[in-house]
């Protein structure tokens, strides 16, 4: 079954110089853009941090890799450029296995460790997260499956994170700083 979603983001890509570079960038450098972004938004709100968000964040995190780790093992879904016999990529690619997308796992990961350390972030690095997803697909780095299936790992174990419950003392700051009541947090 053709993967409409990629082959139409690997024909935009193709269309001109300036679509390649849009491409490029997004499937290649986004993403530490954003983990760049994400760590500003962690120093600037680091005295808000609580334990239950550094707890539930750096389990998002290693479940999610671990996850992706085994999934990998499983469901082979050799990458687009290797099946459609392309002589060439926008950029290098890696022969292994193309299911998970590491570049959508990590920016999905940033976007949902938000709702943990700082919401109001969300949108943008969501937005973000669409982006690589959709780059990856146009460098025919992925398929569909490999870029939905990483976001899909990320949002399973944080809606299971999230379900269990923590102590309520672990959610006072870390550093002794007041945590924001929602009144606040409307107002900025």
């Amino acid at each position: 079954m053709p993967d409409v979603l990629q082959q139409a983001m690997q024909s935009f890509a193709t269309q001109n110089t300036i679509t390649a570079d849009i491409t490029i960038f997004c499937a290649e450098y986004l993403v530490y853009v954003l983990v760049v972004a994400w760590l500003i938004v962690i120093v600037v709100k680091y005295r808000t941090i609580t334990l239950n968000a550094l707890i539930r964040t750096v389990l998002l995190a290693g479940i999610s890799f671990v996850l992706s780790l085994v999934l990998t093992q499983i469901i082979i879904d050799p990458r687009p450029y290797l099946v459609e016999h392309l002589n060439h990529t926008l950029v290098p690619v890696s022969t292994d296995n193309g299911f998970p997308s590491d570049h959508t796992l990590l920016a999905a990961f940033l976007a949902t460790s938000l709702w943990w350390l700082r919401r109001r972030f969300i949108p943008y690095f969501a937005a973000g997260t669409l982006l690589v997803a959709l780059a990856r697909l146009g460098i025919a780095a992925h398929h569909t499956l490999d870029v939905a299936g990483s976001i899909v790992i990320v949002l399973v174990v944080a809606l299971v994170l999230g379900a269990i419950p923590l102590p309520k003392a672990w959610d006072k700051p870390l550093l002794g700083g007041t945590k924001q009541r929602p009144a606040q947090v409307a107002r900025r």
